[in-house]
């Protein structure tokens, strides 16, 4: 499962990126995904959570297709199959949203963020009738639609708010900003088919028929906002922000001592590079566990056939500074192991002996010392296909 991107990713962030959707042909290799795969994934998701949902003339209530149950003493819960089947007969849409640790899903998940440098959450949606899930919506956030079964038939518009935020939903907006009249784009998706999605475009996608299984991939940046919100927290270290407030024209002085104090925060190039090292620090990536590698006492250094890939969706972040963030793990890196690092970033995938053999100067005995090292901190992942 790969994704062969038509448009260069510094392209696709000048021309496309929050800007005008994209719709990239046959990009997806979905070839061998089936309905077993769809079935495997839905079953494997949680039904009792609440980002497990049936659509079908709004969202359906629990206790209409999710069972509770005792097992040995254990409160399970299970899907009510014969109620499922019958809503997907009628017209509804099944919908797994936040999914993790699931293979297939994750290989796309992982090419669209290090395609676009940002965290992804992960989404399916499954239907067999004409019905649509949804009534025409915004996101607020950007989305890659990765059609795997099916056909399904998108319609878009221009946004009538611009870039809207987690607290601006359409539903809450709509009667302000309304739907435009004029599709901007009109479109079916055939398996393979990726569509790009920025926030804040109407959409209304349409199940045509004979079953529809999609990806949703929704991208998660640091917004300003989120960098307003932690400055915030940062401003007790300031005597205007502990002040306590008067009323009145008697705070006038105050608030422009504050002003001037929260822009200096603001502009500190020092204040923001920690922003983003403790956002990029939040970040954790799925990688595969290895215990048969990194857990034998037996293993010194990994073979020369792994496949390497750095753990991040912010790779070059830091390099400038000697240092990289992985999974919440920040590693200073000397002068010597950068060109490494760098090597592994440009060829995401590099067996172990290319990497030896494209840095002659490096010892590597001390290369795979130092490679092993990386992945036994989680720095590092071995790339499995």
């Amino acid at each position: 499962m790969s994704i062969q991107f038509s448009v260069e990713p510094s392209i696709f962030e000048s021309q496309y990126q929050e800007k005008k959707p994209l719709l990239m042909r046959g990009a997806a290799s979905t070839k061998n995904f089936s309905w077993r795969d769809a079935n495997e994934i839905l079953a494997r998701s949680d039904a009792s959570s609440k980002d497990f949902k049936i659509s079908y003339n709004g969202i359906r209530p629990k206790h209409e297709y999710v069972e509770s149950y005792l097992d040995v003493g254990t409160l399970r819960h299970r899907l009510i199959k014969p109620v499922v089947y019958d809503f997907l007969r009628k017209g509804a849409t099944l919908i797994a949203n936040k999914i993790t640790d699931e293979p297939l899903i994750y290989k796309f998940a992982r090419a669209i963020a290090q395609y676009t440098g940002r965290r992804i959450v992960s989404s399916a949606y499954a239907a067999f009738g004409t019905k649509d899930s949804y009534r025409c919506h915004w996101d607020t956030r950007d989305v890659f639609a990765i059609q795997l079964i099916g056909r399904k038939r998108w319609i878009l518009y221009e946004p009538s708010l611009e870039l809207p935020l987690y607290t601006q939903q359409s539903r809450d907006y709509e009667h302000l900003h309304p739907c435009p009249s004029e599709a901007y784009m009109d479109t079916v998706l055939e398996p393979g088919d990726v569509l790009y999605i920025p926030r804040g475009w109407w959409h209304n996608p349409l199940p045509l028929g004979g079953g529809t299984f999609h990806l949703a991939l929704g991208t998660f940046p640091a917004y300003a906002i989120d960098y307003l919100s932690w400055i915030v927290a940062q401003m007790q270290d300031f005597l205007s922000a502990r002040k306590a407030l008067i009323g009145g024209e008697q705070d006038s002085d105050l608030m422009g001592t504050l002003a001037k104090d929260l822009n200096s925060l603001i502009m500190d190039p020092k204040t923001y590079a920690r922003f983003i090292d403790e956002f990029i620090g939040a970040t954790r990536i799925e990688t595969p566990l290895a215990i048969d590698i990194f857990g034998n006492d037996q293993i010194d250094v990994i073979s020369d056939q792994t496949p390497l890939r750095i753990a991040t969706q912010a790779p070059y972040h830091g390099l400038a500074d000697h240092y990289i963030i992985a999974n919440g793990t920040k590693v200073s890196l000397s002068t010597q192991s950068i060109p490494l690092i760098t090597t592994i970033i440009e060829n995401p995938g590099i067996l172990m002996n290319n990497l030896k053999f494209r840095h002659p100067e490096l010892d590597g005995n001390q290369i795979a010392k130092l490679i092993t090292d990386l992945c036994h901190q989680d720095i590092i992942e071995i790339a499995h296909s």
